[in-house]
């Protein structure tokens, strides 16, 4: 029978010298094989191209060529180094308002147009001799073209015709308050009612009494504006009855009360047997005055005389007042 041997071996090899162990260099942490290079006594600055350098498999004392280990990006450089490339920030461009550029270019078109006919208007009045009076310096009379506006203008507010001649021939305040009434614009004239209408007042005239009639009516401002534009800021004519003597002219019966003139109805048909002739001779301008002569000549049936119809020459006279009226100041009667 064979016994266990006891087992010296156990620290034989306890006993027996061991080989010396060879030392391993540095490693870097996380990168077998990988060494780091042993650092020499020289001192090595930050910047140079040795820093990073490491040694490879070194397996004996012999130095190996060093290699370079190229540093890995971040993350965050990783991240951006995929990002596609971006354009730097360019300037927005100005936007161009094609639409104010045509209006300013439309309002100077119509400036330029009102400039050119405002010149050409004053070249024509300078060549008919019909700039305003405060235009000349001096005083000297000078003719007018018969036929311009401003002479025909004037001409079309005072002249009348044969009957209204007839019925009344007064150069006063009755035949005034008249012509302003002509000048009324028929806007300012109105459908109204015969409240407050005297009917014995004026000759000839009726109101409530007529059949199917609506007067007419107009504001007493309307008439006050009209007298000031006619004969002059100045002038003041009180209100009355609007009618030329025992005529149908006119007919418009001032109510104070209401502030209005209403219109009567006549049922007389003025009549007469005399003609009229009237031409426009000449209109000169001095100063602030304009002058419009007419020549006149009345022509009666037989039998039949007026004496208050007067053949002649017949003068207007207009004077520039501060508000660049031509007031119609007077009329008179010359010889032929």
């Amino acid at each position: 029978m064979n016994q266990e041997q006891p087992n010296n071996n156990i620290n034989s090899n306890q006993n027996q010298p061991q080989p010396p162990q060879q030392q391993i260099p540095n490693t870097l942490a996380g990168s077998p094989g990988v060494v780091i290079a042993p650092i020499s006594g020289i001192p090595a600055d930050a910047s140079s191209a040795n820093k990073g350098r490491v040694l490879a498999n070194r397996q004996s004392p012999t130095a190996t060529p060093p290699t370079t280990t190229i540093p890995q990006p971040s993350k965050i450089e990783q991240n951006t180094q995929n990002l596609p490339p971006v354009d730097p920030p360019q300037p927005a461009p100005k936007k161009k308002s094609h639409k104010a550029g045509f209006f300013i270019f439309l309002l100077l078109l119509i400036i330029g147009g009102m400039g050119y006919y405002i010149y050409r208007d004053y070249q024509q009045d300078l060549q008919r001799e019909e700039c305003s009076p405060l235009v000349k310096s001096d005083n000297t009379l000078r003719q007018l073209d018969i036929n311009s506006s401003i002479v025909q203008e004037l001409y079309d507010k005072v002249k009348t015709t044969i009957r209204e001649d007839f019925a009344y021939h007064n150069f006063d305040d009755t035949f005034k308050l008249y012509l302003a009434y002509r000048q009324i614009p028929q806007s300012d004239i109105y459908s109204s009612n015969c409240n407050l209408f005297n009917e014995g007042a004026m000759s000839n005239f009726t109101c409530s009494s007529a059949n199917n009639f609506t007067p007419q009516a107009f504001k007493e401002e309307t008439l006050e504006r009209e007298v000031k534009k006619l004969f002059g800021e100045n002038i003041k004519i009180p209100h009355q009855n609007i009618i030329l003597g025992n005529s149908c002219f006119g007919g418009f019966q001032y109510i104070a009360q209401r502030g209005e003139y209403v219109q009567g109805y006549c049922g007389q048909v003025p009549t007469t047997n005399y003609n009229v002739d009237k031409e426009l001779i000449s209109a000169t301008v001095q100063g602030d005055t304009i002058t419009i002569k007419e020549k006149v000549r009345y022509y009666s049936a037989e039998g039949i005389d007026n004496d208050q119809l007067k053949n002649g020459i017949y003068v207007h006279t207009f004077k520039l007042d501060n508000n660049y009226h031509y007031a119609y100041i007077n009329r008179t009667i010359e010889d032929a």
